[in-house]
């Protein structure tokens, strides 16, 4: 496999040694790959003309000429030009810094944001489009075609929720896109198919480039937001910086307060020696605050080699539940008992959450290093007591313990390295995971139980790009070997504690024919189960309703093939995936006790689908609307030992963004999404769910000042109405929360300079797992 991975590669580095050429990278002033440059060669001392050639979307360019010396010229709109003298070979990479009288001169009006493919996906323009006064970089995001906003996060239709990343950082807290605003930014970059340097778990990538902010000096920027739905949430917010010459130092303090109302009614029926069926009715709410604390610290040595550190500080001092549930039962169709259960008290202390990151990123000779370390640290404390009344049984007095540590080191080393005309990557990543999750029930209504998890991963990869006649070619191969030990109640459980080795190569094409951009990808991904999944503890929803993990899960193994195209305003995508040990919800009969159902997960062998999306986005003068539509088919066949469901059906969802820039800092926009009945997985969704959202945004003082007004969610219609199968079970669930909110978000920034940080974190999607 490794041997056929790699002999195209090997053949292509041959042709091109052969060749006398003049190569290099095109950056801007953030280090970034800066495509459509012209790099002309000229002849001394007449300065005639030789040869020239265009940078591609990965910044690089080669120059085929006979006479291999001379003196380059550099030029790109908006770029003071360069001059190098040039001996033939790599010339490694040239810098382009912003022309500022040029940028001082010229008004540049907002206009419809342009794409562009990229190596890895395609790329938004934000700067100097009608985005760039969306508000902040969540709203941005929820603009990108592709990208919904669900929730407080976001999803990639057909892939799930990417890891975003803001200039190379993976953010750890949505809030932060809360912070970045709009007109900060300069690209949004949404990848469907990461290659080899991503951990071989992540499905998609969100990547958010920003402006160069000139200046030095102290800057703070102040945000404070209302939002009221059924009930009220605050968020209060100081992002500082001070710069001087080569020292950066910045840090945020961020205080939210959040209540949630979460309502669902469930109908679980169980035909096994008696046709079981219980009505289950929930009402949560939870109430939480959090403040986080950022502090940092960025030393520039030169413009190519810096260090850093970035420590998060996180307290939750509660998070409290208020449950209240009930559920009526019967038995082959005759009334068997009706239950309420009302949590007394049910907090969970948190204490205090450490997140540390280092960096080092610079430049030996023509190697590019990036090396980063993290350590991560959280534990949290949740007390539970439930009064289960009932009407036909013994009631009951239920109390719970759930205590979980987590702690993670990881380190990754990327070394970029321009070969034979084109560019070299490689690194390793590893990280190792500690867990202990405690669940004591002292009634015993559920066993206690101690669990530990262990986990070692280290994983080299390698790519290769190189620019060829006919397009980019990309190549990489990435090997990830995991140690996993399970420990139960102080005893190492072997059957459950695995070591594995595998391979996950990625090969991506891009071209452009006349206008049209065409880029076709493969991938092998992963997909783990969270610690949770893992997790052997059984939880108590009520006697007839449990929940645990599986530590038998498998890991999935995906295959992931994707054309990508663009024309101008237009862009599609098709996806096609075959998800290999696929991890599922699950529910089964308690062992012994056929009335009790316990909610956990599986593997099933395969699980196929293809996706599909087509977006539309025209200028037409104020109005800038985008429109959207997007498909997902799976096939798959559930067979149960009560019958075979064939879940074929596909899911639709379709977007309308409509923006209007009236001038004079007022901004408005209208947008709303539809997602339709279809099935996903072992489930058919069985009702539409959609959301209708506005905004309105005015600014003063050159921007310093924005008011921004905005309503989510204003028919009440983002419900989640969804019939399970398993295996002799059928659940069917309707559930939905407060999501129906008035926001009002007042923003004050006094010469803000964002941090030059460049620390990318490592074992980003271990971090997810806990």
């Amino acid at each position: 496999m490794k041997r056929l991975l790699f002999i195209p590669v090997l053949c292509l580095m041959a042709i091109v040694a052969q060749a006398q050429n003049i190569n290099g990278r095109i950056i801007d002033e953030n280090d970034y790959p800066l495509p459509f440059a012209n790099v002309v060669l000229l002849s001394l001392p007449d300065s005639t003309f030789v040869q020239g050639a265009v940078s591609d979307i990965n910044g690089q360019f080669c120059i085929e000429a006979k006479q291999a010396q001379g003196l380059l010229k550099v030029s790109s709109i908006g770029y003071v030009s360069q001059f190098i003298k040039c001996l033939g070979g790599n010339v490694g990479d040239i810098k382009m810094m912003p022309d500022q009288h040029l940028l001082n001169e010229v008004e540049v009006t907002a206009s419809r944001p342009t794409y562009k493919m990229t190596s890895e996906g395609i790329a938004t323009q934000v700067e100097n489009s009608v985005l760039s006064k969306a508000g902040t970089a969540e709203d941005v995001l929820a603009k990108i075609p592709g990208l919904t906003k669900k929730g407080e996060g976001f999803e990639v239709f057909g892939k799930g929720a990417p890891l975003i990343y803001i200039n190379g950082r993976e953010i750890r807290d949505v809030s932060e896109l809360d912070q970045l605003k709009s007109e900060d930014i300069k690209n949004v970059e949404v990848i469907t198919n990461p290659g080899a340097s991503y951990d071989a778990s992540v499905k998609c990538v969100v990547k958010i480039r920003t402006k160069l902010v000139q200046g030095e000096g102290f800057g703070f920027d102040m945000r404070s937001s209302y939002y009221q739905s059924e009930n009220t949430d605050l968020v209060e917010q100081l992002n500082w910086n001070y710069r001087h010459n080569k020292l950066d130092v910045f840090g945020t303090l961020h205080y939210s307060l959040t209540n949630i109302r979460w309502q669902s009614i469930t109908t679980t029926i169980v035909p096994s020696d008696t046709l079981w069926e219980q009505l289950f009715i929930q009402d949560n709410r939870i109430k939480s605050q959090t403040s986080r604390n950022v502090i940092g610290a960025n030393y520039a040595f030169d413009e190519n080699n810096s260090i850093g550190f970035r420590y998060n500080f996180t307290l939750r001092p509660d998070r409290i539940q208020t449950p209240w549930s009930s559920s009526d039962i019967t038995a082959n169709g005759q009334y068997f008992d009706h239950m309420e259960n009302t949590v007394v008290g049910r907090t969970t202390y948190q204490q205090p959450a450490h997140t540390i990151n280092a960096y080092y990123r610079g430049k030996i000779g023509e190697a590019e290093i990036n090396f980063n370390t993290d350590f991560l640290s959280n534990d949290s404390h949740e007390y539970a007591l439930f009064n289960e009344q009932s009407d036909s049984q013994e009631s009951r007095i239920f109390t719970s313990e759930n205590i979980v540590k987590n702690q993670l080191f990881a380190s990754k080393l990327t070394v970029d390295y321009p070969l034979f005309g084109g560019n070299l990557t490689a690194g390793a990543e590893y990280t190792n995971t500690h867990r202990n999750d405690d669940y004591i029930q002292p009634e015993n209504y559920v066993p206690t139980s101690f669990a530990k998890l262990e986990e070692s991963n280290i994983a080299p990869f390698v790519e290769y790009s190189r620019e060829t006649p006919i397009g980019q070619l990309s190549a990489g191969l990435r090997y990830e070997w995991v140690k996993f030990d399970y420990f139960e109640n102080g005893l190492h459980i072997d059957e459950q504690s695995r070591n594995f080795g595998n391979f996950f190569p990625s090969l991506s094409f891009a071209t452009q024919i006349d206008q049209v951009q065409l880029q076709l990808s493969y991938a092998a991904k992963t997909r783990r189960p969270t610690y949770n999944q893992l997790s052997n503890n059984m939880s108590y929803g009520n006697r007839f309703l449990m929940q645990t993990g599986n530590p038998s899960l498998k890991h999935e193994y995906v295959h992931d093939l994707t054309l990508m195209g663009l024309w101008k305003f237009l862009q599609c995508s098709v996806n096609y995936s075959d998800r290999k040990d696929a991890i599922i919800m699950w529910s089964k009969p308690l062992e012994g006790h056929s009335s009790v159902t316990v909610i956990t997960q599986t593997n099933i062998p395969s699980l196929k689908s293809v996706s599909a999306m087509v977006a539309v986005a025209p200028k037409f003068e104020i109005w800038s609307p985008q429109l959207t539509v997007a498909m997902e088919k799976q096939w798959f066949t559930l067979h149960t030992s009560t019958g075979d469901y064939v879940l074929n059906r596909p899911v639709f969802q379709f977007g309308m963004d409509n923006s209007f820039e009236f001038g004079h800092g007022w901004v408005a926009s209208i947008d709303g999404w539809l997602t339709t009945i279809g099935d996903q997985e072992n489930g058919s969704f069985i009702g539409n769910t959609g959301s209708l959202n506005i905004s309105l945004t005015k600014t003063f003082f050159d921007d310093r000042l924005s008011i921004r007004l905005q309503g989510y969610d204003l028919l009440g219609t983002e419900k989640n109405k969804m019939l399970s199968y398993f295996d002799g079970i059928q659940t069917k669930q309707i559930g939905w929360s407060d999501s129906r909110e008035f926001g009002l978000t007042i923003r004050y920034k006094f010469n803000t300079a964002r941090s030059k940080y460049k620390g990318t974190g490592a074992g980003n999607e271990e971090k997810n797992r806990l």
